[in-house]
């Protein structure tokens, strides 16, 4: 039997606790109703390098669905936070944008996510959380990888983007 305190039940756990503290951090600044702050944070990145991209973008970068990628666009495009345009070159494609509200948005969730990495890694030392970094990195590498994020923890442009 799989037991509460093997690395998958206590990852899952960090990842409902992790969620459900973003989701107070975002209440208290205002965006309660933001339910993809990831997808916000991503386009506004691909945005930033001077992107323009697809919903089929959105899923193939997130690695998850298309029908889930068009629920949540559907959901910030109704909260006034994306706004979806017909390709100039190919009219069968929309692609995704942000508004000022999302921008806006945005760096609201950045500071939600600072304000949960601070509590959460409270009582690490620096070296600590470089070493949780890397076990991070390499438990996804072993899992098979993934498309490098569109931005750094820090908010800088991840500089080597495929």
């Amino acid at each position: 039997m799989y037991d509460k305190h093997e690395p998958s039940a206590l990852f899952h756990g960090l990842h409902h606790a992790h969620k459900r503290r973003v989701m107070e951090e975002q209440a208290n600044r205002g965006v309660r109703e933001l339910g993809a702050p990831m997808l916000l944070m991503s386009l506004f990145y691909a945005e930033t390098a001077g992107e323009r991209w697809s919903q089929r973008d959105v899923a193939r970068t997130m690695r998850i669905s298309p029908a889930t990628v068009a629920v949540s666009l559907k959901t910030l495009e109704k909260n006034g936070y994306v706004k979806r345009s017909t390709d100039e070159q190919d009219a069968r494609r929309n692609r995704v944008s942000l508004t000022e509200k999302g921008k806006e948005a945005v760096g609201l969730c950045g500071e939600s996510f600072r304000a949960v990495d601070e509590r959460m890694l409270s009582g690490f030392s620096e070296a600590e959380r470089v070493q949780l970094t890397g076990f991070f990195t390499r438990m996804i590498e072993n899992l098979g990888g993934m498309e490098p994020p569109p931005f750094c923890p820090d908010g800088e442009k991840e500089s080597e983007r495929e």
